[in-house]
């Protein structure tokens, strides 16, 4: 054992043993599914956006309109600059919206050694506060992609050591932890998950992997079939934090249709990315990444992202549920009692 892995072990010993706040209130991680404070089971269908370098910084605009597509959720990119006050009202629109907002910072992307610079966000006093008045539904994403190649002794210490640092400041809702490799790495991240569930105080820790995966049709399908296995047969509560995608990182052609069938047959979340409002870099010849123009719904950049939203069977609007303790919660929310096959 390395002596940051010892030492990561001890921090999260000691936090385990120091008192927290009561876990009522919160999101909570039940077997492989997230329920909400009232205790519905919620599976996640929604939108990334990048607001930290938007227009709308705070989703004023923005959160109705993603609203419109029925989605349960929605995927915040923030930077460490991103201010508690812009945090603040962010996360009031999207729930009052109907949206369980999840926050991720993106501060981290493919840079390993940057984990902690994300870390050093979660737990400045003013950003734990915000999370703490919104702690009934917000969810925190550690780190975007963190790293590239990362050791699985080290990507554990790593995140041993954030969650320890999170919830010793007073962060107590669900964390998420994405894999590594731009987000792909799927085995590691899933094997590593009890290890990282059980040092949590709370036993709150999903894990998300981005679908950016590449190759013939069938070995862009592979990681999906090996996510759904794995996650159904040890009970992981995971989720596809990017995807599925219509493109690979080639921005080449993925099976993103096949994959929604399959996620949804799963009952395993997903969140596309991206809404549209910030146009997207990657593969924009392609029109594979961004959902609409302008951010508006109905403005759709390409087949695919009228596919993700609207069209297809196992689209946002028609797989998505709310539940019925978040506003605009709709006539088909879950309730804490149902039993309903599907999103539920």
């Amino acid at each position: 054992m390395t002596r940051r892995l010892v030492h990561a072990v001890l921090t999260t010993m000691l936090v385990a043993a120091a008192p927290l706040p009561p876990d009522d209130g919160t999101m909570t991680i039940r077997g492989r599914f997230l329920y909400t404070a009232a205790g519905e089971r919620v599976v996640l269908r929604g939108v990334n956006e990048m607001f930290s370098v938007s227009s709308d910084p705070t989703g004023v605009r923005t959160m109705p309109e993603i609203a419109r597509t029925g989605a349960n959720a929605v995927r915040i990119f923030t930077l460490p600059d991103y201010s508690a006050d812009r945090l603040d009202a962010i996360l009031a629109h999207a729930v009052a919206n109907g949206l369980i907002p999840i926050v991720e910072c993106h501060a981290a992307t493919g840079k390993w050694d940057r984990l902690g610079v994300c870390v050093d966000y979660w737990t400045r006093p003013d950003i734990v506060a915000v999370f703490r008045k919104h702690r009934r539904w917000a969810l925190a994403n550690i780190a975007n992609e963190a790293g590239e190649t990362v050791p699985r002794d080290r990507f554990v210490a790593g995140y041993l050591d954030a969650i320890a640092r999170i919830r010793a400041a007073g962060i107590d809702t669900p964390l998420i932890i994405d894999g590594a490799d731009w987000g792909k790495e799927y085995t590691m991240l899933l094997d590593s998950w009890p290890a990282l569930q059980r040092a949590d105080p709370r036993h709150a820790i999903m894990v998300s992997a981005h679908s950016y995966w590449v190759g013939t049709e069938e070995e862009r399908k592979a990681p999906y079939r090996a996510i759904i296995a794995k996650v159904m047969r040890d009970h992981i509560p995971f989720l596809l934090g990017e995807g599925p995608t219509g493109t690979g990182w080639d921005c080449k052609p993925s099976p993103y249709r096949w994959a929604m069938t399959a996620l949804q047959k799963a009952q395993i979340g997903w969140l596309a990315w991206s809404w549209g409002l910030v146009p997207n870099g990657d593969c924009r010849e392609a029109n594979s990444y961004d959902i609409t123009s302008g951010g508006r719904f109905g403005r759709w950049k390409s087949p695919y992202g009228q596919q993700l939203m609207v069209r297809h069977p196992a689209s946002v609007r028609r797989s998505s549920r709310r539940p019925c303790s978040i506003a605009k919660a709709g006539s088909n929310c879950i309730a804490p009692s149902s039993r309903t096959s599907g999103s539920t």
